[in-house]
């Protein structure tokens, strides 16, 4: 059987993460889904980009068969993933480390609160494997006005 690894990287990160690597509950591996949850903060009328998605063997070919697809949109603002192509961001002790010297194909999670909305927000999407096993995730949002004051010059999206 050939190795695989899920690498959901996180933009503002360095690290990536491979799924499956945290144990599933023996509800979650009955279902074949492993269910995780994540909190962020976003700014009203803002995208954001927050996971850059993509599957590679070790010889560093990307792994084609897996689908993405948000099973429940947000109600205040909009998720969508985009073909994206990227540098991986495997860390120094993973086998595909050496993979991060290529751009790949793969799929960015985007997410834009709504302009002028103020208040909590969530998302899930599904990532399913050719072989069947699923990984479920939701995205909590508390969505906050872009403050007067900020860093920089404000970037807002049409």
């Amino acid at each position: 059987m050939r190795k695989l690894a899920l690498a959901l990287v996180l933009l503002a990160s360095t690290s990536a993460l491979a799924v499956g690597q945290q144990a599933s509950t023996d509800e979650e591996a009955a279902a074949g889904v492993k269910k995780e949850e994540m909190v962020r903060y976003a700014f009203a009328g803002t995208r954001m980009d927050l996971v850059f998605l993509y599957v590679m063997e070790q010889d560093c070919s990307v792994v084609d068969g897996w689908a993405f697809e948000i099973i429940k949109q947000p109600e205040h603002g909009t998720a969508e993933f985009k073909p994206h192509t990227g540098f991986p961001t495997w860390p120094k002790g993973n086998p595909r480390y050496k993979c991060n010297e290529q751009k790949v194909e793969g799929q960015l999670l985007t997410y834009k609160a709504r302009a002028g909305y103020k208040g909590p927000d969530s998302f899930t999407y599904v990532m399913i494997s050719p072989g069947g096993l699923a990984w479920e995730r939701t995205y909590h949002f508390n969505v906050r006005p872009i403050p007067a004051s900020t860093i920089g010059p404000k970037k807002r999206d049409a």
